[in-house]
């Protein structure tokens, strides 16, 4: 153990990854030019059908990395969490193997470990492999943003997730109180959303470094791509959200959880979206309970074949 590990500031970066050998280099590319190269690296590989022990050989003689080798798991929840096991420092950084940081980032989220917060984000700027595709998140995008409210449980449940997995940073201990990531199948894909929201409900506190420190990859197999599956997905969550929240939060979950199913539901041209709107509560969200009306107007009276 490096003396650094010693310190509350020790880190350890985890990288799960399936196969996709170019872009974990990528990714390994991006810490090895880190200005702060003090932190461990754990890749752990679910099962890949590619050899990617070859990969991560080229990067023993520059990186404090282990390579962790499990069976398929069908998601990244499982490798992230034997990966969190395996780490021994105080701080693990999620980093998808699609993803990468700039040289700066270590070194900056090191310096916003020592205010007391829990989980340290940032923001990640959007790369399509399709630039001038029209889907959101659109390239060149950022994503993380500010909370819009004093406590991070009520902006998550009206906002969303503000937290890009390969931008957040946790402390391993409350990783490990949680159990880590949800490893269910029919929450693969939102299940860091599920972890932060868990996080929350613990009392965690959180901190955005408002820069974009890194990159997220939308390439055409990304499995976070919305679509239908993407929208049964956010449902699985949020019925297990409403399970698990404290109760003072249940209305303002059921009624913005709804809104928000209601909408995706328009947006794939799905059904089930008046359905979810007639449980947007006028007195909770009164301005959503509009919008909720105006966009099943728009879409009863959009011409045929408009968007």
């Amino acid at each position: 153990m490096s003396a650094s590990h010693a310190t509350d500031n020790s880190l350890t970066v985890v990288i799960p990854t399936y196969n996709r050998s170019p872009e974990l280099a990528r990714a390994l590319d991006s810490l090895v030019v880190q200005t702060d190269p003090d932190f461990d690296v754990i890749v752990c590989d679910d099962g890949s059908t590619e050899d990617i022990a070859v990969v991560t050989q080229a990067y023993t003689d520059r990186l404090r990395l282990q390579l962790v080798r499990i069976d398929n798991s069908g998601g990244p929840a499982r490798p992230r969490n034997v990966a969190v096991a395996a780490a021994r420092a105080r701080w693990i950084s999620f980093l998808d193997s699609d993803d990468w940081w700039t040289p700066q980032r270590m070194a900056r989220v090191r310096a916003s470990l020592i205010n007391g917060t829990d989980i340290v984000y940032h923001q990640l700027k959007v790369h399509r492999a399709d630039a001038s595709s029209g889907e959101k998140p659109a390239h060149g995008s950022l994503l993380g943003g500010p909370f819009r409210s004093t406590d991070p449980l009520t902006h998550m449940i009206r906002f969303g997730n503000p937290l890009p997995t390969s931008a957040t940073t946790v402390r391993r201990e409350l990783m490990i109180e949680i159990g880590g990531f949800d490893e269910s199948r029919d929450l693969v894909s939102v299940e860091d959303f599920d972890a932060w929201l868990r996080l929350a409900c613990r009392g965690a506190t959180m901190s955005l470094i408002p820069e974009p420190l890194g990159s997220y990859w939308v390439g055409a197999d990304q499995i976070s791509t919305f679509g239908p599956r993407q929208y049964a997905l956010q449902g699985n969550l949020f019925r297990r959200q409403l399970e698990l929240l404290p109760p003072a939060y249940r209305a303002l979950a059921q009624s913005n959880f709804s809104y928000l199913l209601g909408s995706y539901a328009l947006d794939l041209a799905l059904p089930g979206a008046s359905e979810h709107f007639q449980h947007v509560s006028l007195a909770q969200e009164p301005w959503r309970w509009l919008k909720a009306r105006a966009k099943l107007w728009r879409a009863q009276y959009r011409p045929s074949g408009s968007r």
